[in-house]
């Protein structure tokens, strides 16, 4: 039969044990810290070209190594649409906003053809057009924007 100090001493050897097990962790002090996002590349290539009253923008998918950026989930297209009778602010930043959304899994409407991008815009007589491109990444980062594509569109 045991006596109350054998009891007390395995209450004490598992409360010990308890403590010290809870208190290991994983050895790593300190909040959790989001992984990264993953940056590409910006596109450097975007073209625009006026095909009746359509412009066909193209760019090359980003390359590390001579093979597309590995992660790349898709594109974001902005666009700027004004009439040439709107007044532009000399040295003003373009007031892009958010055009297409072409994913890499399923481009649609755009088009992949080798290493390149291909989507078409309808376009007005009379106006003005900016366009830009940023890549971004499956884990969430994006690049630097394009370089600009702009024009005017001839009565």
């Amino acid at each position: 039969m045991r006596t109350a100090k054998q009891y007390q001493n395995w209450f004490i050897f598992l409360l010990s044990l308890g403590f010290l097990l809870l208190h290991a962790g994983c050895g790593k002090k300190g909040p959790p810290v989001a992984p990264r996002a993953v940056i590409p590349p910006p596109v450097k290539d975007l073209k625009g070209e006026v095909v009746g009253d359509m412009v066909r923008l193209t760019w090359s998918i980003p390359q590390k190594d001579e093979a597309a950026f590995e992660g790349i989930a898709g594109f974001k297209l902005h666009r700027h649409k004004a009439h040439n009778s709107d007044a532009t602010c000399p040295g003003c930043p373009i007031p892009f906003k958010p055009f297409l959304d072409i994913r890499l899994k399923d481009p649609a409407p755009a088009k992949v053809e080798a290493d390149r991008i291909i989507c078409y815009d309808e376009i007005e007589p009379e106006h003005r057009y900016a366009y830009k491109v940023v890549v971004y990444h499956k884990t969430g980062g994006m690049s630097e924007d394009s370089n600009i594509v702009d024009f005017v569109v001839k009565p």
